[in-house]
């Protein structure tokens, strides 16, 4: 029987898509699409890279293809961090990444937004702020297995954008308790060859890595053929390259690595 994951990826390969409109506030050109494939119908979000605006330090044209490589990478390492993505190029606004999306489950924000008082129990508390309206807030975020592995997969990937906003508990084929899960989307900003890491998911520094944690970055120290071939046809060799040296440099320190005191390491906004 075809896993969960199977049947969405093959539905957003080969389904017959439809338009639904513009996903509002988003930085570059989303759209909310629905597929029909052999007789189920889900969401999914389609990122054209014609709909890309310009960033100083990512090349134009590249972020969807960011995308599709964040699903590859979590999918070849067993992660399941991220949603099915694929690469469409037959869609109206031209080519780009097309993601399953994902149906909020309405359990407990992993990472909360709240006074000091209401900080939940076991969450870990990142950094304040004031509101216009003079409230003191706090970001904390839970340390669950879900967390934990969308912010390992982040050492690897680099992402400069881990947004609170871009962690969703939920499912990607509404109905299959399966398909529930801990979900990191919005990775475009990843795999850059420069060290870019920006996240709200600092709470897991200095745990040492599991055992399934050094098989990834065991993995990654000399990345397997058929895995580099699949990321080779979204990333340059260059950052190809790049990832395996972080998986070097982390399983060289054996922790989650404490944030640099060099440079900003969260990202604004940060939700």
């Amino acid at each position: 029987m075809a896993s969960v994951d199977s049947v969405v990826s093959t539905a957003l390969t080969s389904g017959e898509c439809t338009l639904m409109g513009e996903i509002p506030r988003a930085s570059n050109a989303t759209a909310l699409v629905v597929v029909e494939a052999d007789g189920r119908t889900l969401k999914a979000v389609y990122k054209p890279m014609s709909g890309e605006r310009p960033l100083r330090d990512f090349a134009r044209g590249t972020l969807g293809l960011r995308e599709v490589a964040s699903y590859r990478l979590s999918r070849g390492l067993d992660l399941g961090v991220v949603p099915p993505t694929v690469l469409r190029t037959d869609l109206g606004a031209g080519p780009g990444s097309l993601q399953a999306y994902v149906e909020a489950s309405g359990t407990a924000d992993p990472v909360a937004l709240t006074s000091v008082a209401e900080i939940p129990e076991g969450y870990v508390p990142m950094f304040a702020l004031r509101t216009e309206d003079g409230r003191d807030l706090v970001l904390s975020h839970g340390l669950g297995p879900g967390l934990r592995r969308i912010a390992f997969f982040d050492l690897l990937v680099g992402n400069a954008d881990r947004k609170a906003g871009h962690i969703i508990t939920g499912s990607t084929l509404p109905g299959e308790p399966a398909a529930d899960g801990v979900y990191g989307i919005d990775n475009g900003l990843s795999f850059h060859t420069e060290e870019k890491l920006r996240t709200v998911l600092w709470g897991f520094a200095g745990e040492e890595f599991d055992d399934a944690e050094e098989s990834a970055l065991s993995t990654l120290t000399d990345v397997p053929a058929a895995l580099a071939d699949d990321l080779g046809e979204c990333l340059s060799e260059a950052e190809i390259t790049a990832l395996s040296q972080r998986a070097q440099a982390l399983r060289a320190g054996g922790v989650f690595p404490e944030p640099p005191g060099d440079r900003t390491v969260i990202p604004w906004p940060p939700i």
